[in-house]
């Protein structure tokens, strides 16, 4: 077989040198012609230098050739029949970052933050999403933001703790200051809790907000989260100034905050790991997120729940995840009986079978009222200057103005108060 490919080769060449420009017709070679390999070389070498020659080479090796080399090996190397291919691995898929390049210093030194000593953080805000995804997706869904944005937003803020508050007064998974979370709707109390502590309702204003900020700038995410983190109107005045350019240029860049300039590249770091997580070797293990509803046949809280589910499916344990399933209920609420709770429906029938009357249980009361004895209900802070309903508000967190006024009897819409003056507050 190899003498028959060679003097076909020869004879193709040979023709070709003699008439480039007419190619010659195709001769079937005797089987026991012998060839001079030398002889061969000498005119691939020829042929390389005439354009037509290597052009009529190429169209020849594939229509005649080609075939007759792949028979010879199907021939001499049989391959088992095979009922299906397996697929090959496929690598992780490249990402078109805009803004900013994956070669930004700054998103560089944050990647590195997230896949280093923030890595846990990213795990506890992919583990805590998958049962609020129901609640908190669907307004982004609908308004076709990325839900990788949405996560790494999350990530940073709360690390998907719906409980989580700051200093400043920033509340709930987006942490929402009252006044943006008014203007958006996430008002009122529901249950033991501020609005924005609800994560249904914190997400219903944060994708109003974001939707707000990719009218002014599109999908420049970089500009959308400086404006998240210092204020739009801030942030607007900072864009006009610059006459809306981009946002990586040093003289714009560091008329940021210092911690928004750290927010941006943080955020967008934690967005594209989420977005290609092989890629940053990063490994998010996909779960049900499914909830059950259940009545309670005793007193209870969600702290002797979690002692009841123990590690079940999740090496954490399952406090976190009850807290920010049943939002508006306080860590050290005793739940009544007859009440209805939410619960991972993985766990339905560890509850049904383990958490009624049982040591576990009884030891899980007791030290349940040992870390949250009984207390007054309320407290008292006197006024000082300078003091509103609103500012005392956020000073106490998990109260709000209209609650302060009832429990003081002081009258909308002015809510006067006086410096050196009580209010009672409740206790949280």
């Amino acid at each position: 077989m190899r003498q028959i490919l060679t003097l076909i080769l020869l004879v193709f060449f040979t023709a070709c040198q003699f008439n480039p420009q007419k190619p010659s017709a195709a001769i079937e070679p005797e089987p026991n012609t012998s060839v001079n390999s030398i002889d061969l070389i000498a005119e691939i070498e020829r042929c390389q230098n005439n354009a037509v020659c290597l052009n009529e080479l190429e169209a020849y090796l594939k229509t005649r050739i080609a075939p007759q080399v792949e028979a010879a090996q199907e021939e001499s190397n049989p391959l088992p029949e095979v009922a299906e291919t397996a697929a090959l691995p496929q690598t992780a898929s490249t990402t078109d970052y805009k803004d900013p390049k994956l070669n930004n210093k700054r998103i560089q030194a944050t990647l590195n933050e997230w896949l280093t000593w923030k890595r846990p953080q990213l795990i506890e805000t992919w583990n805590n999403y998958q049962y609020l995804k129901a609640h908190v997706y669907p307004p982004f869904k609908q308004l076709d933001i990325p839900e990788a944005l949405i996560l790494a937003i999350i990530t940073q803020e709360s690390g998907g703790r719906v409980h989580s508050s700051s200093k400043a007064g920033a509340a709930g998974l987006f942490q929402f200051m009252p006044a943006t979370a008014k203007r958006f709707g996430v008002r009122g109390t529901i249950g033991d809790y501020d609005a924005r502590y609800h994560p249904g309702k914190a997400a219903d204003g944060a994708a109003q907000y974001i939707d707000e900020q990719r009218q002014a700038y599109g999908d420049n995410y970089a500009k959308i989260l400086a404006a998240y983190n210092s204020g739009e109107n801030r942030f607007k005045r900072l864009n006009k100034k610059h006459k809306n350019a981009d946002i990586w240029q040093s003289d714009f860049f560091y008329d940021l905050p210092r911690e928004t300039q750290h927010y941006i590249a943080t955020v967008l770091s934690a967005m594209m790991i989420f977005e290609a997580p092989d890629k940053y070797n990063v490994t998010l293990k996909e779960q049900d997120g499914q909830t059950a509803l259940v009545r309670t046949n005793s007193d209870t809280s969600l702290s002797e729940l979690a002692v009841c589910f123990g590690q079940f499916n999740n090496e954490m344990g399952w406090y976190r995840i009850l807290r920010n399933l049943n939002a508006s209920v306080k860590a050290k609420r005793v739940i009544k009986a007859n009440t209805t709770v939410v619960i991972p429906q993985q766990l339905k029938d560890i509850y049904d079978n383990n958490c009624q009357n049982s040591e576990l249980m009884a030891l899980a009361k007791v030290i349940h009222d040992a870390d949250f004895p009984d207390r007054p209900e309320y407290t008292y802070y006197k006024i000082r200057q300078g003091d509103s309903l609103n500012s005392i508000s956020r000073k106490f967190k998990c109260t709000n103005k209209k609650e302060i006024a009832r429990l003081n009897k002081i009258k909308a819409p002015r809510y006067l108060i006086n410096a050196g003056k009580k209010l009672k507050l409740p206790r949280c």
